[in-house]
């Protein structure tokens, strides 16, 4: 994330009140609160632009689909120098739907291929590419999957006394052509464009009036929208 990006999440996090997200599973920030007996942890998606049009990930695969399907998404609206956050738009699951169904339709058939070509795959095509063998021996596996695996992968995935069967190193053969498939079946950077967000200008809130107002503000819009969503409710864990 760039230095300036990086500057503005951190604003919106502390603006609202939002806990930090982990980088290693790619969450911003969650959304804490509690309604009656229950306590909500609910992950959010933080996006801000100097120009109304929105950058969103690199390398945008079907995880990422199913990713955002389930978080609240924010989106801090600056001035043209990046310093001043002039407004801010909290929209939920449903109210990005008609995007991120755009982005699927887009990439599905390529992801859809790879994975037919995959299962296609057969014995033959194994000794072509592994050789023909009785057993397979972890360095056969390692010259597919790289480090992809981790060690305790390698040793999970054998199936008979220190190696595979040829059926089980087909089906690590297939793993590895699915895997390739989706690297390159994968979308760079799908932005969310002006007349996307501008559907929601009845939405926006000022960000230049008092801090604590927006924040109370935001919290009763980001509560509202994951207590009508019954996508998040799902997808939210009980702490």
């Amino acid at each position: 994330m760039a230095v300036q990006d990086d500057r503005r999440e951190v604003e919106l996090r502390e603006l609202i009140g939002l806990r930090s997200g982990e980088s290693r599973s790619g969450v911003d920030a969650y959304f804490d609160f509690s309604d009656g007996n229950r306590r909500y942890a609910v992950p959010v998606e933080l996006k801000s632009t100097t120009n109304r049009t929105v950058s969103t990930a690199r390398d945008v695969g079907l995880a990422h689909i199913r990713k955002w399907r389930s978080r609240l998404w924010i989106f801090g609206f600056y001035d043209s120098s990046g310093a001043t956050m002039e407004s801010l738009l909290i929209l939920g699951p449903d109210d990005m739907e008609g995007w991120i169904a755009r982005v699927e339709r887009y990439i599905a058939p390529d992801f859809l291929i790879g994975e037919r070509a995959a299962e296609r795959l057969t014995l033959e095509d194994l000794h072509i590419i592994c050789g023909e063998k009785p057993v397979y021996d972890p360095r056969d596996a390692r010259a597919l999957h790289k480090r992809q695996w981790p060690e305790a992968r390698y040793e999970s995935e054998m199936d008979v006394t220190d190696g595979y069967s040829p059926g089980k190193m087909l089906e690590i053969l297939r793993l590895r052509a699915k895997y390739l498939s989706a690297r390159g079946a994968t979308l760079n950077n799908p932005h969310i464009p002006k007349r996307f967000l501008s559907g929601f200008l009845d939405s926006e809130m000022d960000a230049r009036g008092a801090a604590i107002e927006i924040r109370q503000a935001a919290r009763r819009r980001m509560r509202s929208i994951v207590l009508g969503s019954s996508r998040l409710r799902r997808t939210t864990a009980d702490l």
